[in-house]
């Protein structure tokens, strides 16, 4: 089956050598050497923000070029601000807060106005003592969408590139990271003593401007993981705490997932994921398919080589969720709280307004993509309306469908036709999430019980209900 894009979709509806040597192909832009010795910190507190998409409004916000950008992708744009003002001051207020770390799509499309407003709108936490870290996501870097909109034209505006992300992120991460990849924007820091952060660069922008569009897949390409498995070694032998942040999934989130939208998990994720577990990183933070959803891989089956992949909903989408994390040092413990913004100083309803939102647009989408299949009649106005509520519940997470639902879903998947059958099948692999808790969940690296705990309390508590 040909993979379905998320933006087709919206539109039409080893790997390397094993050598411990540390001076082969690595930057150091500092050490972690530090004459004092101090002490290994024993937490961090640090949140989660993904997919911004901010927004300059002075690009334009109403004709019909514009409005034809939102239908063909929906995201809450023109509230893109002031969410993550919202967002940020949240964030002020959280106590004991070290750092922020942000896995991409930082702006629309990449316009270099944009990415000046997000960096303006997110220097209050800077200026407050919160470390804040970032890496490109698809939508960042060479972007021919990079566009101003006039009635029903639209004019290029300036996009930015690779060198450009990195000099103005300089203080998000690349002026002061402890390693930086020659040939990507992956860097390492050290947030606390003890603690790495590898901030990895998956997105594939080299050939935007002559593909005319970002591409939306990922990878990590052979040479950033034979520059990283020698760094994760000598983090092994100095006993650091060691988690990653990027912006495409380590793992399937759901079970259509690698058929229906391969382009928002890496290219050979499984391989590429069981790899980074081996080499030490068995722990990331996602974003690019705008969910909350944790998902974790059991690479033999026992227990003994995880992935979790902890993934954030877009700040532009519904739920507008960012996470609280608490981790524990020495105990390699996670205690993670999503958290979601539902109210705006320009709309105190706005909960409501969220989800309508995603609910009529994914309902529109649905209606296109499954009436290019031949789906028509009654029975469109039937799946397009379950399609779009299945998949804004799996963007909301901790999905509970009812029974109906389920009984419905079976009857689809169980039909004899052979199209009919794999809309059910696709369909019931988004709405059923056997894995772990989503919004709030506890992950330890060196166990796989205490994560897989949030999946016996949400199956006890639909036992009980």
């Amino acid at each position: 089956m040909t993979p379905l894009t998320r933006r087709t979709f919206l539109k039409t509806l080893a790997l390397t050598g094993t050598s411990l040597t540390l001076g082969l192909g690595l930057t150091a832009c500092g050490s972690d050497d530090d004459d004092n010795n101090p002490p290994v910190a024993s937490s961090l507190r640090f949140a989660v923000l993904s997919d911004l998409h901010v927004y300059d409004t002075s690009l334009g916000s109403s004709g019909s070029a514009f409005d034809s950008y939102l239908a063909a992708d929906r995201k809450m744009l023109l509230q893109s601000r002031e969410i993550l003002e919202s967002m940020v001051a949240s964030l002020l207020a959280v106590e004991g807060l070290q750092m922020v770390i942000i896995p991409g799509d930082l702006t629309k499309d990449g316009e270099r106005v944009c990415h000046e407003l997000a960096i303006r709108l997110l220097q209050p936490l800077r200026d407050a003592g919160i470390a804040v870290y970032v890496v490109p996501g698809n939508h960042d870097i060479n972007n021919p969408h990079a566009v101003a909109f006039d009635g029903d034209s639209t004019t290029a505006v300036e996009n930015i590139s690779p060198d450009d992300f990195a000099s103005l992120y300089g203080d998000f991460g690349y002026a002061g990271a402890l390693y930086r990849h020659d040939n990507s924007l992956s860097y390492i820091v050290e947030p606390v003593t003890g603690v790495w952060l590898v901030a990895l660069d998956s997105c594939k922008y080299d050939d935007n401007a002559s593909l005319g569009s970002p591409e939306t897949s990922g990878a990590l390409s052979d040479d950033l993981l034979g520059w990283l498995q020698p760094l994760l070694a000598e983090a092994q032998s100095q006993g650091k705490r060691v988690f990653g942040m990027l912006h495409h999934g380590v793992v399937a989130h759901f079970a259509s997932q690698p058929n229906f939208f391969a382009e928002y998990l890496l290219d050979d994720y499984e391989t590429v994921g069981q790899l980074l577990s081996e080499y030490g990183l068995n722990l990331v933070f996602t974003g690019h398919f705008h969910a909350q959803d944790a998902a974790l891989a059991d690479y033999n089956g026992d227990g003994s080589l995880l992935m979790y992949d902890v993934e954030t909903g877009s700040c532009v989408t519904d739920p507008c969720p960012w996470r609280l994390v608490d981790l524990s040092v020495a105990a390699g413990t996670y205690e993670i709280q999503s958290h979601f913004v539902d109210s705006l100083p320009s709309d105190s309803d706005f909960a409501s307004y969220k989800t309508r939102f995603a609910l009529e647009g994914m309902y529109s989408l649905y209606t296109s993509y499954l009436g290019n299949m031949g789906v028509s009649g009654d029975t469109l106005v039937q799946l397009a309306g379950l399609a779009a509520s299945l998949h804004v519940a799996h963007y909301q997470g901790d999905e509970a469908p009812d029974a109906t639902t389920l009984a419905q879903l079976a009857a689809l998947a169980g039909s004899s036709d052979a199209q009919t059958a794999m809309l059910g099948q696709a369909l019931y692999a988004l709405a059923v999430d056997p894995g772990l808790a989503d919004n709030d969940l506890s992950v330890s690296q060196e166990s796989s019980l205490a994560a897989m705990s949030g999946l016996w309390r949400r199956l006890l508590g639909r036992a009980t209900a």
